[in-house]
């Protein structure tokens, strides 16, 4: 039992230092205003401690709302909250003797940090993987309100495998593929390369743990390599089903290496091999919304430093960034309201089509009916609704 609790801290404590040397990075940039610091009231440290201890008195779901509580009085919350919820799903799993039904106790608050947690922490307790079971899982969490949670289950599930398969990356991709869909399977990918993208940017994590599962070991592929010579790595080595999984986070190794400066980083998506400049700039957009935690005429304005003819690609990727904050699109059309004409329908067509894994049908209807007649066909077809034509007003 000591080895166990030594590891979930290690990973804890990895997650944590991590949030916070990005963080940090993210304080010093230079994009033309910088957005106001946020000093912490406590330490991220003392924080987590505090709401575990919440956890093990009174249960997940208290120590949640006590995290977001805390948050709505310190920002710095913000930027630390989906890795104190990855440490808290994680923990509450382990005091539950590995049982990760206690996911229906997460709710999308910090990303969806809890969903990840838990998942990640039944791999390790389990000790061996079996997707199916997992899917079932996951998709057993879906309620009236939405796929969110089994969506965001799936992507933690994507986490979760590449730390169970000994961060081989490869192996971690090809149990993805076993899922029943392509969407989830692709959801299952950006956890994988979320996972390796952070982990292999950071000197500090623990290579090769957790160990390989009991009966689970695989070669092949290592773990992903990051080629500080090439700006496009590590995602210019993947192609499709793979590739536009990886190339939604390689914005943000291009902005840590462009000191968080908006317009470098874009002016590298402009170059970006095999026509990913679009998803490049949507991984800045995403990558800017998520870290900064700004308003919508920042964000805009940061996308506007791009070319012209791939500005609104950003503004697109930032709305990924919002409707995985609402699962309802609300803050996502505020967004592409307030945005330049001519960017109105790809960040439209790019939430709507979000919304698929996270909203009812009923709900991306509800937010397909807000945009603007001229956008409302193409809105609907992205949504994946039944018809594609507008509703008569």
């Amino acid at each position: 039992m000591g080895v166990r609790l030594t590891l979930r801290r290690r990973l804890q404590l990895w997650s944590l230092a991590f949030a916070v040397l990005a963080a940090g990075v993210l304080l010093g940039l230079s994009t033309g205003r910088r957005p106001a610091r946020a000093e912490p009231i406590d330490p991220p440290g003392t924080v987590l401690t505090s709401m575990e201890a919440v956890l093990h008195r009174q249960g997940l779901a208290v120590a949640l709302d006590s995290l977001e509580r805390r948050a709505a009085r310190d920002s710095s919350m913000l930027r630390d909250g989906h890795q104190m919820a990855h440490a808290l799903g994680r923990e509450a799993v382990a005091a539950h003797g590995g049982d990760a039904s206690i996911i229906r106790e997460c709710r999308p608050a910090f990303a969806s940090g809890c969903y990840h947690g838990v998942v990640e922490a039944s791999l390790h307790a389990a000790g061996r993987i079996d997707m199916a079971a997992l899917e079932r899982l996951c998709v057993g969490v879906d309620s009236q309100g939405g796929p969110g949670p089994g969506y965001e289950c799936i992507h933690g599930l994507g986490h979760g495998v590449l730390g169970a398969v000994g961060y081989d990356i490869g192996a971690a991709l090809h149990d993805c593929d076993a899922l029943s869909t392509a969407r989830r399977a692709g959801s299952c990918h950006s956890g994988v390369f979320m996972e390796a993208i952070t982990s292999a940017m950071s000197p500090s994590m623990p290579r090769g743990m957790p160990p390989h599962p009991a009966g689970h070991a695989h070669g092949g592929m290592p773990t992903v390599a990051m080629d500080s010579t090439d700006p496009y790595s590590p995602c210019r080595a993947f192609r499709d089903p793979y590739a536009t999984s990886c190339w939604l986070f390689q914005g943000f190794v291009i902005l840590r290496r462009n000191g968080f400066d908006a317009a470098r980083a874009l002016r590298v998506c402009d170059h970006a091999p095999d026509g990913r400049a679009p998803r490049c700039y949507e991984s800045v957009g995403h990558q800017l919304t998520g870290l900064f935690q700004q308003g919508d005429r920042w964000v805009l304005d940061q996308c506007a430093r791009g070319r012209p003819d791939l500005a609104a690609h950003c503004a697109a990727g930032a709305v990924l960034a919002l409707d995985a904050m609402d699962w309802s699109g609300g803050r996502a059309a505020r967004l592409c309201a307030a945005a330049p004409a001519e960017w109105m329908e790809t960040c439209y067509r790019s939430a709507a089509g979000s919304l698929i894994d996270l909203a009812t049908a009923a709900q991306r209807t509800r937010f397909c009916a807000s945009v603007g007649p001229a956008l409302v066909r193409g809105c609907r077809e992205a949504a994946e609704l039944e018809e594609a034509e507008a509703p008569p007003h």
